[in-house]
């Protein structure tokens, strides 16, 4: 059982609002409209404290979308109505971002809206191609496909994302190992041999004397490290959600080698990908160049998309729209171009996604085979300078007493 805030109206039009015990929210919808009272909304009530709060993204991660679109698909292909299926699905959900989208788009449809409505009440939550289909789906009659569809492409989505992630699991581990060995030996072991040095006097080396000095710092004035860390991280995250500096990051993003390449086919898996979903769903190519734009998560692309859709509504086909995009490979306008004439665009897209899924993997994979030497190099060198900074002065006294 669980607790639901509601409001209501009664027959005279005077408002209430409390608390109603419930198996669920579909529970506590009859148990209110047995009463004769008029739903206005009906959520999950969840209580104060820190445990209760939301942390993070409001918007649903790509396996919580996985998982919504697969059950929706099997429960409406079973033949069960939209609003039963809901409320199955609610009752299933794990995560408390995806119980209450679930919860309000059910809420929705029983204040008497439409499933494509109410699900376009959650585009704080929900992707724009989400929405867009399920419009499609309502309108054809064939929402159980339309969902099924969805579940395949966030599932390739989550692959590639999957596979990205895991290719740069490695450099990170490298990059905190450093910090981790570099303050380590600054805080703890240069400060004792720091004053058996002093101890022993004698000329110290310039490098010495800067890396002792540096260990003082941190260990007496670690707090000025944490601040001068934390507010360089804070202008870098404010400058990058800047609009002048989401499109500077994203520009370098496309431009440096290696990298470069890697953003470039990541990209084009997700233009194929994401255009071909919408075309086999009935969305027109206007409406899918304009839904996939947002979804590069690369404004420079997006607005070259943009671009693309005005020349599209001036009756340009999409082949040579998006010929321009110079970050696109040729390869996506060459392939456009034979699915129009064939008329066979979205097949043609997916398969083209395909590859450049594979192209994404091996671009990946390559910029983090160089990623991992560079890292280590940086590494060794970091560490050597410490430990040949301490050790200069201790083999000279030593050549000394010998």
């Amino acid at each position: 059982m669980a607790n639901f805030r509601y409001q209501v109206l009664d027959g005279a039009g005077k408002s209430s609002s409390g608390v109603l015990d419930a198996a669920s929210i579909a529970d506590a919808s009859r148990k209110l409209k047995s009463e004769g009272k008029y739903i206005v909304s009906l959520e999950l009530d969840k209580g104060q404290g820190l445990a209760n709060m939301e942390v993070g993204s409001k918007r649903l991660n790509t396996k919580e979308l996985v998982l919504i679109s697969r059950q929706l698909a099997s429960l409406l292909s079973a033949g069960i109505t939209v609003v039963r299926s809901l409320d199955m699905l609610y009752q299933q959900c794990e995560t408390k971002r995806s119980k209450r989208c679930i919860g309000e788009i059910y809420e929705a449809i029983q204040s008497g809206r439409s499933l494509s409505d109410a699900f376009k009440d959650q585009k704080e939550v929900l992707p724009s191609i989400m929405c867009s289909m399920v419009s499609a789906g309502e309108e054809s009659g064939r929402l159980d496909e339309i969902m099924e569809r969805l579940a395949i492409h966030f599932q390739k989505e989550s692959k590639l994302k999957n596979k990205i992630s895991s290719a740069m699991v490695y450099p990170k581990i490298l990059f905190f190992l450093t910090i981790a060995i570099v303050v380590g030996l600054m805080t703890f072991l240069v400060p004792g041999i720091a004053q058996t040095i002093t101890e022993l006097g004698g000329e110290l080396p310039g490098l010495t004397k800067f890396i002792m000095a540096v260990s003082n710092s941190m260990v007496h004035y670690w707090y000025i490290y944490l601040i001068v860390i934390g507010g360089g991280y804070f202008a870098f995250t404010t400058w990058k959600r800047s609009e002048k500096g989401h499109a500077q990051w994203d520009t370098m993003m496309l431009r440096i080698p290696v990298v470069g390449k890697a953003t470039k086919m990541t990209a084009a898996a997700r233009f194929t990908r994401t255009v071909s979903t919408l075309l086999k769903s009935g969305i027109s190519v206007l409406t899918a160049v304009e839904i996939t734009g947002s979804s590069l998560d690369n404004v420079i692309l997006e607005k070259k998309l943009a671009d693309a859709r005005l020349q599209i509504r001036k009756g340009t086909s999409l082949s040579k729209a998006i010929k321009p995009i110079t970050e696109f490979p040729p390869m996506i306008y060459a392939m456009t171009a034979i699915g129009e004439e064939s008329g066979t665009l979205d097949t043609i897209l997916d398969k083209a996604a395909d590859f450049f899924e594979d192209e994404a993997d091996a671009a990946t994979a390559k910029m983090t085979a160089a990623l991992e030497p560079i890292m280590l190099i940086v590494m060794a060198i970091i560490i050597g300078l410490v430990v040949g900074g301490i050790a200069m002065p201790i083999f000279t006294m030593a050549k000394f007493v010998g």
